[in-house]
């Protein structure tokens, strides 16, 4: 278990369960102490099987993502299959890697996913390092939020059982992180598909 509270605002979380990944984050995004969107979607599908979230710089996100869901649709007319979840955690990593020797790009990303592998969950932090994870949460919330998972073994339970526990730990740095608000969404990516609660 990791915590990378590099931000000033957002937390996210990422949970491996037995049957998928769940995803979550707050709704609010900051400028400062400026309150700039009291509805913006952190968790993003890149493709049906495979979701990243984002803390940081919306813009960079959005230009890095619009990039991976392009390879992953090559990957896909190339090769006839699903371009793994590692694969584009990895592709991101090397993106972010490169651009900081360039111009920094401020953001995290929590990749979520199922593939022929099962479920995984990836972490990339503010400088591109890759990192396979069972529990992590990012942004400036992120401590609170560990605080409230650190106690469950998620591998045991199952998505619907994980997503109350989650929705609790995103809710709990809500109290306590003056840029974390707005409400939570959740996201969890089986084996059958994605299903937003």
């Amino acid at each position: 278990m990791e915590s990378q509270s590099v931000f000033k605002g957002t937390t996210t979380v990422g949970v491996v369960c037995a049957d998928g990944v769940v995803l979550a984050a707050d709704k609010r995004a900051v400028s400062g102490y400026f309150i700039a969107n009291k509805n913006v979607q952190k968790i993003v599908m890149l493709k049906p099987y495979v979701a990243v979230t984002i803390a940081g710089t919306v813009a960079e996100a959005q230009l890095l993502l619009d990039r991976l869901k392009a390879s992953a649709d090559l990957f896909e007319m190339t090769y006839r299959r699903r371009m793994p979840v590692k694969a584009l955690a990895s592709l991101a990593s090397h993106i972010l890697a490169d651009q900081e020797r360039l111009s920094h790009y401020i953001i995290q990303l929590l990749f979520g996913g199922y593939d022929d592998d099962g479920p995984s969950l990836y972490a990339i932090d503010v400088f591109g390092a890759l990192t396979q994870e069972k529990v992590i949460s990012t942004g400036s919330g992120s401590s609170t939020a560990l605080g409230q998972l650190q106690w469950t073994d998620f591998t045991k339970l199952s998505m619907e059982e994980a997503a109350p526990k989650i929705r609790k730990a995103v809710e709990a740095a809500m109290q306590w992180d003056p840029a974390t608000g707005e409400g939570v969404d959740i996201l969890a990516i089986g084996k059958d598909g994605s299903k937003r609660y």
